[in-house]
């Protein structure tokens, strides 16, 4: 005398004191918070390559400066070194024409190095290749984490 024994239920709340609606009002506010940090993020970017588009134009100038300062102090150095060579100056002269051509030749190099610098932080900031023309974003395999040929 074995009895089996099934029961269903089905629970209908008629009043759930608004819990249903402060769940939508939380997933709303929820969403409008991601909206808006989304939005200063890009804003963020923008700014970041505003700046960074400036900075490149302005490392391409000194790159000018940089390059018409270290000519003129190999000419120095070499007139320097010339007027030493035939007793007109001294070693203080020459060392000092010296320290100023090799100071040029690293403002120079640290130009450079700015300006290159720059120019891939404009490419990593914007993902596109200004050599080429391509999109970077076109290029990657955002699977594998390559890049497509």
């Amino acid at each position: 005398m074995q009895q089996d024994l099934v029961s269903v239920s089905v629970s209908i709340p008629l009043i759930d004191w608004g819990v249903r609606k402060g769940k939508f009002n939380m997933a709303q506010n929820n969403l409008n918070v991601v909206k808006i940090s989304s939005r200063q993020n890009e804003i963020s970017i923008e700014e970041e390559v505003i700046m960074t588009v400036n900075d490149f134009n302005i490392q391409e100038q000194l790159i000018g400066s940089a390059e018409e300062a270290l000519d003129l102090a190999v000419l120095a150095y070499d007139q320097t070194r010339q007027r030493f060579i035939i007793g007109k100056a001294d070693i203080n002269s020459l060392t000092l024409s010296q320290n100023r051509q090799q100071q040029a030749q690293r403002n120079y190099i640290s130009a450079l190095q700015e300006y290159w610098m720059n120019y891939y932080k404009i490419r990593r900031l914007t993902l596109f290749d200004f050599a080429t023309g391509v999109s970077l974003s076109d290029r990657f395999d955002f699977n594998g984490g390559n890049i497509v040929k």
